[in-house]
């Protein structure tokens, strides 16, 4: 759901590439494990759970990047007008294969970790 933007503005941003994609730090479930069991947690499981991701409109999907809600969003508000614009329209033209009846519909894949403290 947010990869698209994160390889969109990393395109403008090479400098920023590995934080904006920080938050898939996480996507190796043997890394999350070991993180797990590394801070003491034992009987640890991590499973992969796939949702379906509706976003009524892709203006819904993009609100809080203009909004500059987190990190992403606040490297795209650094970029000058012109350029921002141009990362709308990549974001919003790679996301249109998911586009049903005006909505964004993806998959959305997860790590879902648990352990014994």
């Amino acid at each position: 759901m947010w990869g698209v933007l994160a390889e969109t503005l990393s395109r403008y941003l090479p400098d920023q590439t590995q934080a904006l994609h920080l938050a898939f730090a996480l996507g190796d479930s043997a890394r999350l494990e070991g993180m797990f069991s590394a801070a003491g947690f034992g009987d640890v499981y991590v499973k992969r759970e796939t949702r379906e991701g509706i976003v009524e409109s892709f203006d819904e999907y993009w609100a809080p990047i203009e909004a500059g809600t987190g990190q992403m969003p606040q490297a795209n508000l650094a970029l000058p007008e012109p350029t921002r614009r141009a990362v709308r329209e990549e974001v919003h033209a790679r996301l249109s294969q998911f586009e049903s009846n005006g909505r964004l519909v993806m998959s959305v894949e997860m790590l879902m970790g648990a352990g014994r403290a």
